[in-house]
């Protein structure tokens, strides 16, 4: 967004240059206007404070940026185990279910059936 305001104030001051039928003299105005604000003992102060910020913020958002890193690291590895273990479950339950299809009709796959009602469908008391 920045960089978007300042190009627009680029152009802006190119088109006044260009368009201007005093071009020269024009430009030599807003070259001063620019220089005599660079300059102003306030627009230097703010420029300092600004830099004296970011040179002791500087580790601090770095800090941050790595703690963010490892966290969003840590995420994405408790995500994947999970995915792999997702994977896992389906592919024991494909397989199961295979098993089940291929097992004989007279066998009783209920594990929470009494082990004396297991054995053929027909010999059930």
């Amino acid at each position: 967004m920045l960089r978007m305001k300042i190009a627009f104030v680029a152009g802006a001051a190119v088109g006044f240059v260009a368009g201007s039928a005093a071009g020269r003299g024009s430009y030599e105005k807003l070259k001063a206007q620019t220089v005599k604000t660079w300059n102003d003992p306030k627009v230097q102060e703010g420029i300092q404070n600004a830099q004296q910020t970011v040179r002791e913020q500087a580790p601090v958002v770095a800090e941050k940026g790595k703690v963010a890193a490892a966290s969003g690291v840590d995420q994405a590895k408790a995500k994947a185990e999970e995915v792999k273990a997702n994977r896992e479950e389906k592919k024991a339950d494909k397989k199961a279910e295979k098993l089940a299809e291929k097992a004989p009709a007279d066998v009783v796959s209920d594990p929470a059936a009494a082990m004396e009602d297991e054995g053929p469908a027909n010999h059930r008391r």
